[in-house]
């Protein structure tokens, strides 16, 4: 009795210190990253937290974001292949462009009297050359929210968060030229831009519409009238879809349209949903 009684001690004490390190396995160590939803503030929910992980869209990569580093493994094997030392600079941004293992990283950095915002091409593999653009004396507190980059123009949208939700639109183009877009509204939702067209789509929060900007500076109303809408997002083959808001500013039915030629309905959403939680992939599977 006494061997059996000491047999069952062993395997609740075996199993006791399996289940331990299991858990640890499992919820620690090897514990599984979010994805990252990518989109621009206010319009969606994008803020950077420390210890966070990002997928890049194949899952080739995986990026972690600390206060103090930014961490870069390949997938799946969770193997370290580079380390981005932040120094004095703060995450504020993160985004893995759609067609390539390239990302985008916001980062900034303050100074007496000033804030400097820098968005930089990161690579995952510390190989070629990588791009930086710097916006300085921006006023304290000022950050990078939102970027609308188009691969087949080069031209990149830079959205800056500035004091109580007031923002600017910074653009820069192949030969690295910065300039400040001059907008109607300085309430900005969500920005987007075309695949192979040089113009930047953006919510006016102001007046409750969605607007272009044209190459040639003018800008125009795109979404119809007589209702209040958000930018959702502008799918590869330019569709740009919207969303109608309702009483509650709850987006509740999605549009799709192409410049020149309007809007359309496409379907309702199942419930009505926070503009913030709306993402393309959801709408077009």
């Amino acid at each position: 009795m006494r061997k059996i009684f000491k047999l069952v001690i062993w395997l609740f004490a075996s199993l006791l210190l399996q289940g331990s390190i299991y858990f640890y396995l499992d919820r620690v160590l090897l514990a599984p990253a979010s994805s990252f939803q990518v989109g621009n503030a206010p319009g969606e929910n994008n803020t950077v937290t420390s210890g966070r992980a990002y997928y890049s869209p194949n899952r080739h990569y995986m990026a972690v974001v600390k206060t103090d580093r930014v961490e870069i493994y390949a997938m799946p094997d969770q193997k370290l292949v580079r380390t981005v030392d932040l120094k004095d600079k703060k995450v504020s941004y993160f985004k893995w462009l759609e067609d390539r293992d390239l990302a985008l990283i916001g980062l900034q950095k303050n100074i007496p009297g000033y804030t400097y915002a820098t968005l930089t091409q990161l690579l995952p593999r510390e190989e070629g050359q990588e791009v930086s653009t710097t916006i300085s004396k921006l006023p304290l507190g000022s950050k990078i929210t939102g970027v609308a980059y188009s691969t087949a123009t080069n031209v990149i949208y830079i959205q800056v968060n500035t004091v109580r939700n007031i923002y600017r639109i910074y653009r820069t183009d192949a030969n690295h030229n910065l300039a400040r877009l001059r907008l109607n509204t300085d309430r900005i939702g969500r920005i987007a831009t075309m695949l192979d067209r040089d113009c930047l789509i953006y919510d006016d929060l102001t007046n409750d519409t969605v607007n272009i900007r044209e190459e040639n500076g003018r800008w125009r109303v795109i979404s119809p009238p007589g209702a209040k809408y958000r930018l959702v997002d502008v799918d590869r083959e330019n569709n740009i879809y919207i969303a109608r808001l309702n009483k509650q500013e709850l987006g509740e039915s999605i549009y799709r349209g192409r410049l020149q030629v309007g809007f359309t309905y496409e379907k309702n959403l199942q419930a009505p949903m926070d503009i913030r939680e709306i993402k393309l992939n959801d709408i077009v599977g």
